[in-house]
């Protein structure tokens, strides 16, 4: 999947939405769900045994709906003060990613941002294997980068944070089935936060 096909599935499939993980639930409320990835919906490990528990939670649930080795595209993003065409150097400690598109919040969030503000989206293809994303998954739940794992064969969105993971699929039947099956991974909150 090249740019141009990339940015066609993702207007095809998300076109209410900016590829910006965090973004998503609002915009799909019927097709989301989270989860906690440790339990008591505790939020940072303090421990190895700790960081055990996020790994094997994520890597369960993500070879689930992804599938093992099943093509991935992982999505990053950075927030910008003016348009560049420089790549953050963080993005390079995980494989060569291309910017796809360049949101300007400004116009599109007024409200959020009076001044120009813009959030350049890159991506890059992958392939889904159990573990093979470890240091990336402990990264982010450590706060220390952002990414989202887009799946166009399973038509699914999977996008971790520091705490859990937002995830998209492409019914409200699908997230229905996940939330009974990991029910014990699910926030107590009413909201599912």
């Amino acid at each position: 999947m090249n740019l141009i096909e990339f940015n066609k599935y993702w207007d095809k499939n998300y076109p209410e939405s900016n590829p910006i993980g965090h973004e998503l639930k609002s915009v799909y409320p019927n097709r989301w769900l989270r989860i906690h990835s440790l339990p008591e919906s505790k939020r940072y490990a303090e421990s190895e045994n700790e960081y055990q528990i996020i790994l094997d939670r994520q890597n369960k649930l993500i070879s689930e709906l992804i599938g093992e080795n099943s093509e991935i595209i992982i999505v990053s993003g950075q927030y910008e003060t003016e348009l560049t065409d420089e790549i953050s150097i963080e993005l390079y400690d995980y494989g060569k990613f291309e910017k796809c598109r360049t949101i300007e919040l400004h116009k599109v969030y007024p409200e959020e941002h009076e001044d120009e503000y813009f959030y350049d989206v890159y991506y890059r293809l992958d392939i889904w294997k159990r573990n093979s994303k470890n240091e990336l998954l402990k990264n982010i739940a450590d706060d220390k980068f952002r990414a989202m794992f887009v799946c166009p064969k399973r038509n699914c969105i999977v996008a971790p944070y520091d705490g859990g993971m937002d995830i998209i699929v492409d019914s409200q039947e699908k997230r229905d089935e996940l939330k009974a099956n990991y029910k014990d991974w699910l926030s107590e909150r009413e909201d599912g936060m």
